[in-house]
């Protein structure tokens, strides 16, 4: 179709073609006449003597030349204009020319992608052919599968029933080695707390039999059978072993002599001393760390109060400036000392009573904040101030505005400001841009314009 509309292009611009080179032609003829009355004009000029009636001819002859010329400007023009219209007509061939060999190509390679395509339709109809005998395949490899899954079924349920009785079998083992192992752990409990009775005894034993050789170097048999005891007449040993053990006690709770006490109470005199001299000296650290603290504090309130009433001052003009008018200060509040004090931001729009900030509206909040954030720049600048869509609930005036401000910080503050914004009036105020486009899609591209370069260049072109 774009082939067959070219073609009818091509056959109107041969026709317009045609006509203008017979026009063309035509002029020239008539240029050529006028050319030739012209030259008849002026050899008959020469001719004429010089009278008044030949005045007054040469007068109508100047005025049908003039009239002559300016027919001929006016067929030069139209020839010129023929002429470009021509060249351009010629140009418009080419193209159209170019563009029907391109649409050629394009057709070549359209003929050879659906050549291609017939050879993969034919190769899928192959594959479709069989993947039709598929499915009878599978219903029979399904129902030699479901007749195995019924044989492994019956083989599951009945290993199933024997592992139950297993497992029955089982538990009951269990149960009873436990029954049995609870048994031989009391066993072996009571058996260790005999033996440890027994082990008690002996060792007791053997420490009364050393004492006893200790003390009247004989053995227990030999001491009796000296002191002629009778073993039931001793029914009190048990309480003279008690007093004996108790006055033992005591002495041993007097502990020996201490030789080294004087010593010692030189040593404690001395960490006494030194202890007393280090609580002297933290006494000493903690009253100049007192009054450094002291210090300290005094000068932040002093810088405090000066940078408040410095960036108080700011907020204070700027407000007027980006609201057009009206008053705004801040003010210390919750308590007496600026240290432990919260801030408070008072506002006055043009035309609105005194109130805080949280009863503004959006815009007018934006706006107080930018002359708050402005106004502890011009305080204390910064290199770099990075703005995120600050003039989203702004309108075009207060954007305007907000745009001027900028300019004049950057140029006082030496300040860079990285807007990030939606705002085509902010845009178009600002230096430089950078865009992320999407020409393709999933696909992301950086796009930068430096205004100010351009805006250099165009006033160099003026």
């Amino acid at each position: 179709r774009q082939h067959a509309k070219l073609s009818g292009q091509l056959t109107e611009v041969t026709a317009r073609l045609s006509s203008l080179a017979t026009s063309i032609d035509n002029t020239s003829q008539e240029t050529d006449i006028a050319a030739t009355q012209l030259e008849e004009a002026r050899q008959s000029f020469t001719a004429l003597p010089d009278t008044v009636e030949s005045r007054e001819k040469i007068a109508g002859f100047k005025t049908t030349l003039g009239k002559q010329r300016q027919a001929l400007a006016e067929l030069q023009a139209a020839y010129a204009e023929i002429r470009r219209e021509g060249e351009s007509r010629a140009r418009r061939m080419e193209q159209i020319q170019n563009e029907i060999g391109s649409w050629a190509a394009r057709l070549e390679r359209v003929e050879l992608r659906l050549i291609d395509l017939e050879d993969r339709i034919l190769q899928a109809q192959e594959v479709l052919d069989r993947l039709a005998e598929r499915p009878a395949q599978i219903a029979q490899e399904k129902q030699l599968l479901m007749s195995h899954i019924s044989e492994a079924e019956e083989k599951r349920q009945a290993a199933a029933d024997i592992l139950v009785s297993a497992e029955n079998t089982v538990n009951d083992l269990q149960r009873e080695l436990r029954t049995a192992e609870s048994a031989l752990s009391d066993a072996k409990e009571a058996r260790a707390m005999a033996q440890a009775s027994v082990n008690t005894s002996q060792h007791t034993q053997s420490g009364i039999e050393a004492q006893i050789q200790e003390k009247f170097t004989c053995t227990p048999e030999e001491l009796v059978a000296k002191l002629e005891l009778v073993v039931a007449e001793l029914q009190g040993i048990n309480e003279l072993h008690t007093k004996l053990e108790r006055l033992l006690r005591e002495r041993d709770n007097m502990g020996p002599v201490n030789l080294r006490a004087e010593v010692e109470s030189q040593e404690i005199t001395d960490q006494m001393s030194t202890m007393q001299t280090e609580r002297d000296d933290l006494v000493q650290a903690i009253s100049k760390l007192r009054e450094g603290i002291s210090k300290l504090n005094r000068e932040a309130r002093e810088r405090l109060l000066s940078a408040f009433d410095t960036v108080n001052t700011h907020f204070q003009t700027l407000f007027a400036r980006l609201f057009n008018g009206g008053s705004a200060y801040l003010k210390l509040i919750e308590a007496d000392d600026p240290l432990e004090s919260g801030l408070e931001i008072y506002a006055q729009p043009p035309g609105k009573k005194l109130q805080v900030l949280s009863l503004l509206s959006g815009g007018e909040q934006t706006l107080t904040a930018i002359a708050l954030i402005f106004a502890m720049f011009l305080t204390n600048p910064a290199p770099i101030c990075v703005l995120d869509e600050v003039d989203a609930p702004l309108d075009e005036s207060n954007v305007d505005r907000y745009c001027m401000l900028l300019e004049e910080l950057t140029r006082d503050c030496k300040t860079r400001f990285i807007i990030i914004t939606h705002h085509r009036m902010t845009m178009a105020r600002m230096d430089r841009l950078y865009g992320v486009t999407m020409s393709e899609k999933g696909v992301s591209q950086l796009v930068s314009v430096d205004l100010k370069q351009h805006e250099l260049q165009l006033e160099e072109a003026a």
